[in-house]
C-alpha cells in the first residue's frame, strides 16, 4: 500500500448473521482499501468473510473469543447485549491500538457497534454510517409474531427496554455533539429517522450493489440448481429475510393470494416457524418454500428464475433486494414505504405497490411476467443505478469525500 493514503479504520461489530449490511461492506470494503491504507475491526467473523477480506489485502482484527450476542427478555431489558459488546470492545486489543494508528475511522452500525465510540477519542475523526435504529426500540411492528398476532406486546416491550432505549440513544450523543464525529444515513428515510429519533442531522451514503456479482448472464449451472430446488422459472416470487413480522414474510403470502405464484423465502428463520409459514401457505393456496444457507450462486439462480423480487418490509432503511434484482433483471415488486420509494419508480423500473390492496398487487405481478415490461424495466433498472450511483466504486470515492470534509447529502 502506498505510504501516502490516510489510515482508515474500519469497524462492524456483528458480521456473522451476514444480514444486508455485513454483505454491503464486505463488497464495498475492497474499494474502500484503493482510497484507504484500512485494517478492519470486528467482534464476529464468518470464516468465508475472513478468506475474503485478508485475499483483499486488508488486515482483519477480530478477538480472540468471538463475541455471540444475546438474546431473549432479560437481555432486552438490561441492555445486556449492548453491555456485552462494551466489553467485547474493551477486552478487544487490536481494535484498541488500531484506534491510535487510524487517522480516521468508519463504523457500520448494528448490533454492538454503537458501544465503540466510548473507546474513541473525541478529537479523532469518525464517521458513523447509520442503517436503521435498532429493530423495537422505536418501532411497534418488531414486537409483533411473524403472523401479526400479540399485538399486547409492543407496550410491555417498550416499557421493558427503558434502560436499553436510553443506553442506546446516549451512544448518538457523541456526533449531534462533536464536530469531528459525523453520520451518514443509507437513505433519504434512515436520515429522516436519525433526525426525528435522535435530534441528529446526517447525510446520505447509498449502500451498493456489484454488477459483476449481481451479472445479467447466468451461470451455466443455474438451470440445474432450481432443478435441484424443484423449482419452475416463472411460476414463483421470491423474497428475501428473516421470519419476523418486521420484514412481512407472512404479508407476502397474503399478497400473492389469487396471483397463481408461490413464494420462495430466501432466509427464514427457525424450521417449526418454517413449518408453520408452509401451512400457513397452504391454507391460502399459496405454496411455499423457505431456502436458508445458500450460496451467492443458488440465491442468483433463484432469484433468476422468478416471476418478481417482491417485499412487504415495515419501515425498510433502504432495502438491498431492490437493487440486487434490478442488476439481475428481474422485475422489483416492492411495498410503497421506506427505504424502497427511493430505489424503484413506478412504471418505471418496477412496481410500488400499497399494503393491503391484493389486487394491485395481483395486477402489478400480472405486469411483471410481461416479457415485454420485464424487458423495460430491466433497462430502466440498470439506469436507476447507474443515476443513483449504485456501485462499490461510487460508495467508496463518497466515502472518502466525507472523511475528508467534503460532506455529501445524497449518494
Amino acid at each position: 500500500m502506498s505510504g501516502d493514503k490516510q489510515r482508515l479504520l474500519v469497524v462492524k461489530a456483528a458480521m456473522t448473521v451476514n444480514g444486508g449490511a455485513a454483505r454491503d461492506l464486505m463488497r464495498n470494503l475492497p474499494h474502500i482499501a484503493e482510497m484507504f491504507e484500512v485494517k478492519f475491526a470486528c467482534l464476529n467473523l464468518l470464516d468465508s468473510q475472513r478468506v475474503e477480506i485478508l485475499a483483499s489485502g486488508i488486515p482483519v482484527l477480530e478477538p480472540v473469543n468471538q463475541w455471540q450476542p444475546g438474546g431473549g427478555l432479560l437481555n432486552e431489558i438490561v441492555a445486556g447485549q449492548e453491555r456485552s459488546a462494551a466489553t467485547a470492545w474493551r477486552k478487544h486489543e487490536s481494535a484498541v491500538a488500531a484506534i491510535e494508528w487510524a487517522d480516521a475511522i468508519h463504523l457500520t452500525g448494528g448490533n454492538g457497534s454503537m458501544e465503540f465510540p466510548a473507546l474513541v477519542p473525541a478529537d479523532k475523526p469518525l464517521h458513523l454510517h447509520f442503517l436503521e435504529s435498532k429493530p423495537g426500540i422505536h418501532d411497534n411492528v418488531s414486537h409483533l409474531n411473524p403472523d401479526g398476532s400479540g399485538s399486547w406486546r409492543p407496550r410491555l416491550m417498550h416499557l421493558l427496554q427503558t434502560v436499553q432505549r436510553k443506553r442506546i440513544e446516549k451512544s448518538f450523543r457523541g456526533f449531534a455533539d462533536n464536530p469531528r464525529w459525523s453520520v451518514s444515513a443509507n437513505s433519504v428515510f434512515s436520515s429522516d429517522n436519525l433526525h426525528r429519533i435522535y435530534g441528529i442531522k446526517g447525510g446520505v451514503l447509498y449502500p451498493s450493489v456489484d454488477l459483476s456479482e449481481f451479472s445479467r448472464v447466468a451461470a451455466h449451472d443455474e438451470i440445474a440448481s432450481r432443478r435441484e430446488l424443484k423449482l419452475t422459472e416463472g411460476e414463483y416470487a421470491v423474497t428475501v429475510g428473516r421470519l419476523s413480522r418486521f420484514k412481512g414474510i407472512y404479508e407476502a403470502v397474503d399478497h400473492l393470494v389469487g396471483s397463481g405464484l408461490g413464494l420462495v423465502v430466501i432466509g427464514g428463520g427457525k424450521e417449526s416457524g418454517n413449518a408453520a409459514l408452509r401451512r400457513y401457505g397452504e391454507v391460502l393456496g399459496v405454496p411455499v418454500k423457505v431456502l436458508s444457507g445458500l450460496s451467492t450462486q443458488v440465491m442468483l439462480a433463484v432469484m433468476r428464475g422468478s416471476a418478481a423480487v417482491i417485499g412487504l418490509a415495515h419501515g425498510e432503511a433502504f432495502g438491498l433486494t431492490p437493487i440486487e434484482a434490478m442488476a439481475l433483471g428481474v422485475p422489483p415488486v416492492f411495498v410503497n414505504e421506506g427505504g424502497y420509494t427511493e430505489t424503484v419508480v413506478d412504471q418505471l423500473n418496477g412496481r410500488l405497490v400499497e399494503r393491503g390492496d391484493v389486487d394491485a398487487w395481483n395486477r402489478a405481478l400480472e405486469q411483471a411476467r410481461d416479457s415485454g415490461t420485464r424487458e423495460r424495466w430491466a433497462r430502466n433498472g440498470l439506469s436507476r443505478i447507474e443515476e443513483l450511483g449504485l456501485t462499490p466504486e461510487n460508495h467508496a470515492e463518497r466515502l472518502y469525500a466525507i472523511i475528508n470534509g467534503e460532506g455529501l447529502d445524497v449518494g
